[in-house]
């Protein structure tokens, strides 16, 4: 800190004293935590986090908390029988999560240290999760804080503290470690769980809540399937056709950078050159119990376009600018009880048949395929992977998700048609067809050949 920073500081500390605080749980814990001065209290954002934790139904082990402030969420899990290594930049926080872990007797199961991301010489350790309740108010906001309560609220001013997270992350080290992060997800851009998911983590929303003008998620992200493997191979006819080799449990799919006989709906040509991405996923049979197999095919289709930043035109369809970019293909069989998904994306536009379609360097850059793979297993596995101990999202929340993505072309104002007649599009149903009024008559669309999408 500055010398002004540091006045400011001593000013705050010495005119203020400790409060002690009741905090409850929904669960009935009940602590008494003395917070000193500059120190962050338990708020709603601290009983959202926790509530996001207590859904992920794993065995007690180990655990980090970064920014632990009076020490809640640390005791709340330590009396849970987890280890839990605990971390703060404010050396008043680190005093009072180390006495108010004492108080409560869970002492010989918590580590405070003091430390954080940006600090010199900082390390993460590896753990089951690590949780972060990140800073969330942007760094211009009204300046009433002392220097270290400041320095615990406002997010990081280049990058953002959950980016700077993300690049720690990374390290192979942490690949079966869940990361539980409480995000500002409307009003703070450098929050976004796409940052996470551009760079291969799966994620799923486990609270939710408004809090003042922020929307304000715990959300978790994981690598899918547990950071197992892909199947690879440079050249293949079709990874539908491989994708029947897959073993029948577990998150499985296999990637090809050549696909010479690809498929795509009614047994149609997938036209592929080498270096697109081509992949397909063996998903059990058990998720038609759940998922209508047309909204499971639109839901896909949503995650993927948001994640890539593409339009989404139904029901599989991936499109940039107008042109095709890209399609999805589900199959079904009970013969190999597994669902499987296809998922084919051009790297550079071109043409096909008198067609031109898009490639993603147009919208994404010069990724390389196994770049792009990452995202699209990401995206899918958010919604399916059922490897990690997190509760899989309800068909009726990507519902809404589909038609969100689903309404971004139609509002601007596209053609749409059934047969001859003019349409209007208005909402999707829970099987994943259309729901559409022309003038005169109210139709369900279920079958795309008789249903004209124009840009």
């Amino acid at each position: 800190m500055g010398r002004s920073e540091i006045s400011r500081e001593v000013e705050y500390t010495s005119s203020t004293q400790s409060k002690v605080c009741d905090f409850r749980t929904k669960e009935g814990v009940s602590l008494k935590l003395t917070i000193p001065p500059t120190v962050y209290p338990p708020r709603r954002d601290t009983e959202l986090l926790l509530e996001g934790l207590n859904r992920i139904q794993i065995e007690p082990g180990e655990l980090v908390e970064i920014g632990c402030g009076s020490g809640a969420i640390t005791i709340v899990k330590a009396l849970e029988d987890w280890k839990v290594t605990a971390f703060d930049v404010n050396p008043l926080a680190v005093a009072a999560s180390r006495g108010n872990s004492e108080a409560a007797g869970v002492n010989d199961r918590v580590t405070v240290e003091e430390g954080g991301i940006g600090e010199g010489n900082w390390n993460l350790p590896v753990a089951d999760i690590v949780t972060w309740n990140l800073p969330y108010l942007a760094p211009d906001f009204e300046n009433t804080l002392g220097p270290m309560e400041e320095a615990g609220l406002s997010d990081e001013e280049e990058k953002g503290w959950s980016e700077k997270l993300l690049h720690i992350a990374n390290d192979e080290r942490h690949n079966r470690t869940i990361f539980v992060l409480l995000m500002n997800t409307d009003s703070n851009p450098k929050n976004s769980p796409l940052t996470w998911l551009r760079n291969g983590w799966s994620h799923r929303t486990l609270a939710i809540d408004r809090v003042g003008d922020d929307t304000l998620e715990v959300i978790a992200f994981w690598r899918p399937g547990y950071d197992t493997k892909p199947v690879v191979e440079e050249k293949t006819h079709s990874t539908m056709d491989d994708a029947r080799k897959l073993p029948k449990i577990g998150w499985q799919r296999t990637l090809s950078f050549e696909q010479t006989n690809g498929r795509g709906r009614r047994e149609s040509v997938w036209h592929s050159n080498q270096g697109d991405m081509t992949a397909s996923w063996s998903i059990e049979f058990s998720e038609l119990n759940r998922w209508p197999p047309g909204l499971l095919q639109v839901s896909i289709g949503a995650s993927i376009s948001e994640a890539l930043g593409v339009e989404l035109k139904w029901p599989n369809d991936l499109f940039f600018q107008g042109k095709k970019c890209g399609g999805i293909l589900i199959e079904s069989s009970n013969y190999d009880g597994v669902i499987r998904i296809g998922v084919g994306l051009n790297k550079r536009r071109g043409k096909f048949q008198d067609i031109t379609y898009s490639g993603w360097t147009d919208y994404f850059g010069e990724n390389d395929t196994l770049e792009m793979f990452k995202i699209i297993d990401a995206s899918i596995a958010s919604i399916l992977d059922s490897t990690p101990p997190i509760e899989c999202p309800e068909p009726e929340f990507w519902k809404q998700k589909s038609w969100e993505k689903l309404s971004e072309s139609i509002s601007r104002g596209v053609t749409t048609k059934l047969g001859q007649e003019n349409v209007n599009v208005v909402g999707l149903s829970g099987t994943g067809s259309l729901k559409a009024y022309s003038r005169t008559n109210q139709y369900d669309i279920t079958d795309v050949d008789n249903f004209s999408f124009t840009f």
